[in-house]
């Protein structure tokens, strides 16, 4: 020992120590070197040191009770914002379960680079006082072949919803009702990030060892129906007696009566789904897949009992079923689509009892931004129930196979008029426009002004990639095309005439029409050329591509085109614009269009044409040269929002990147994982 109060000697060299006490919290330790090898030095400096460091110890002292956070005020704090990270790790969780980031085809990964990252930056958050931008990187050391994907902070952050320490903090003292100070904010934020490393490691806890977080569920049989029942049932009237079960036909449930439908109806594509398909009346492969689905629906509230032995309670069992279902994600995932529709009532039914907990407890919820993070996520039971338009769909198949059965085989009588309803309202209002300094804000997002790379498209940079991310909202705002028409359109429907570029609209190799006068001519708007709408379709040619977006193509042929884009480009799109409402997405570009041009004066026959939409009476010549400049004159009419756009030389996706979408693999079984 040295023999001087507070000072050490190591290696020749003088330093400081001291422990400084604020209060009852934990002690912290201040150590630094005197940077002398005197000891007659080192006894000067000391006492010096011990007295400016009483000196701001009362400082703190007298700070912190006037400025600081308690003990009992940060443990609150952290019990608040614990509550919350719990609830947005679930909800991130399960939104990539609806909608795959672009950055993984696997979920499970998907998730591990999320967690990671998220602790790291609470980590850096805790100990430096801020989070700067940093690079995460996924290796899989077991194989070579797979990609290593590399990311910024920023764009995770910002693809999970993760709110900021910053405005956690003022969050929660403006929760407390605490009036917020320099030193109590930079103490909250603190709290802050330690609570989301706790609670990152509870969630990793949980995953390993799912019933955890659940109370012990008894070893009883489970209750058959009515689990899918909103509310008890006004008793009915006696079944019909069962007609008389013989034939052929007795034994078929319906999956397997749905199959004999198709093939007694070339209509409906026959058996195999390519009958009477030249002529384009046929049903679509997704008409066919919905046809199924209702028949699976109605085979699991039956039981598995043959279709021949259906009655009106059925059809009210299957209805209520419609009611306690999200619409939003019902039968979107891998997941439900092996679940029976008992199954996945009861399974939304948990959710809701779980996210009505706090509600029953008598916790007090999340108030200022956490609010808004999971209000979109937390299931309620005002969010179940499918569309109308869903509904009537599934009972419209299942009369169209229920009558047909009829004549095979006789069976009750089934009142579908009491389940397929008409829609109230305006249609006019169904569908918000968008007007044009809406617009002006959709193509001033940075898939038009400069994006950082073909893959962080919502990332602002430098690059403009011209593919679906560009093209699509565009040619919907200029053309009023329907998103299903633009996004499966071939290079060979996009011409040349008379010097002018035009769209032909008809059925291809992807997709039918949704009506006969669907079929049209569409000119090319003056903006999308000179934009580079033209090189863009050379440069697609030149590469030897058919598609005009070869990238919304998927590989296993399974799902539409159009729906592509809406999930991996339109949802990302729809959180920058915080003007949308409810029905205002991409048909809405359709009635803008159509309504810019009745606000100019274009006449309704022309309109009409433009849209697709019947007319009244047909003439000939209808493309002629005279009709297409009508056409041409009312596109022009439409707000020309995209004026201020720098042209720039085309960008193709790079040749990867414009292969056919392949599926998301199945996950492993939990055996089968390290």
């Amino acid at each position: 020992m040295c023999g001087i109060q507070n000072v050490t000697r190591k290696q020749g060299t003088y330093y400081y120590r001291r422990l400084i006490r604020l209060g009852a919290d934990k002690p912290f330790r201040i150590r630094f070197s005197l940077k002398t090898t005197s000891r007659k030095r080192a006894g000067l400096l000391a006492p010096a040191l011990t007295l400016i460091c009483e000196r701001v110890a009362m400082n703190m002292m007298s700070n912190m009770a006037r400025d600081g956070l308690d003990s009992a005020q940060r443990a609150e704090i952290f019990r608040r914002q614990i509550l919350i990270e719990r609830d947005r790790l679930e909800a991130m969780h399960a939104s990539l379960h609806v909608l795959p980031p672009e950055d993984h085809d696997d979920i499970g990964k998907a998730l591990t680079l999320r967690l990671g990252a998220s602790e790291m930056a609470a980590q850096d958050g805790a100990m430096q006082g801020k989070v700067e931008d940093f690079l995460v990187a996924r290796i899989d050391p077991d194989n070579d072949d797979e990609d290593i994907v590399v990311l910024a902070w920023s764009d995770l952050a910002a693809s999970i919803e993760h709110e900021g320490a910053e405005q956690a903090a003022v969050a929660r003292l403006s929760e407390l009702g605490m009036e917020q100070s320099a030193l109590r904010e930079a103490m909250a934020r603190k709290v802050v990030n330690e609570a989301r490393i706790v609670a990152i490691r509870e969630f990793r806890e949980v995953l390993a060892n799912p019933g955890s977080i659940y109370e012990p569920v008894p070893r009883s049989e489970r209750e058959v129906p009515p689990q899918c029942a909103a509310a008890p049932l006004v008793p009915s009237a006696p079944s019909p007696a069962q007609p008389a079960v013989t034939g052929p036909y007795a034994t078929m449930t319906a999956t397997e009566a749905l199959e004999k439908f198709f093939e007694h109806n070339p209509k409906t594509g026959g058996k195999d789904g390519n009958s009477r398909r030249k002529n384009g009346q046929a049903w679509q492969a997704n008409t066919r897949k919905q046809a199924r689905a209702s028949a699976r629906l109605l085979e699991q509230v039956m039981e598995g009992r043959p279709l021949a032995q259906i009655t009106h309670d059925d059809l009210v069992t299957l209805n209520n079923c419609f009611e306690n279902v999200q619409g939003a994600t019902f039968l979107r995932s891998p997941k439900q689509q092996g679940m029976t529709i008992f199954e996945i009532v009861d399974e939304y039914a948990a959710l809701i009892a779980e996210n009505e907990k706090p509600a029953e407890k008598g916790e007090k919820k999340p108030e200022g931004g956490s609010e808004g993070v999971n209000a979109a996520t937390r299931l309620t039971r005002k969010d179940l129930g499918l569309a109308l338009s869903t509904t009537n769909r599934h009972f419209i198949l299942l009369r169209q196979l229920t009558n047909w059965f009829s004549r095979h085989q006789p069976i009750a009588d089934l009142d579908y008029s009491a389940f397929i309803m008409k829609k109230r309202g305006n249609a006019r209002k169904d569908r918000p426009r968008y007007t044009e300094e809406q617009g002006r804000m959709i193509f001033g997002l940075p898939p038009w002004t400069g994006t950082a790379s073909p893959k962080r498209r919502m990332q602002r940079g430098t690059s403009i990639v011209h593919d679906s991310w560009y093209w699509v909202p565009m040619i919907a705002w200029y053309t009023g095309m329907r998103l299903d028409e633009i996004s499966s359109l071939e290079l060979d429907e996009i011409e040349l005439e008379g010097g002018h570029w035009q769209i032909q609209v008809k059925p291809n190799s992807l997709r039918g029409l949704k009506t006969d006068s669907s079929e049209r001519v569409l000119p090319v708007a003056s903006q999308l050329l000179k934009l580079g709408f033209d090189k863009y379709i050379e440069a697609l040619r030149a590469e030897g591509e058919w598609l005009l977006f070869p990238e919304l193509l998927p590989e296993s042929g399974i799902g539409t085109l159009g729906r592509a884009f809406y999930k991996t480009r339109w949802t990302h799109l729809a959180k920058q614009l915080p003007f949308l409402v409810e029905g205002q997405a991409n048909h809405s570009f359709r009635h803008t269009a159509i309504d810019a041009m009745k606000a100019a004066g274009i006449p309704s026959e022309i309109r009409a044409d433009f849209a697709g939409h019947k007319l009244l009476s047909e003439t000939e010549g209808r493309y002629s040269d005279a009709h297409m400049n009508l056409l041409r004159e009312a596109a022009e009419t439409i707000p020309q929002v995209t004026d201020d756009l720098t042209p720039h030389p085309i960008n193709l996706l790079p040749k990867r990147l414009r292969q056919p979408r392949k599926a998301r693999p199945k996950k492993a079984n939990s055996s089968e994982k390290c």
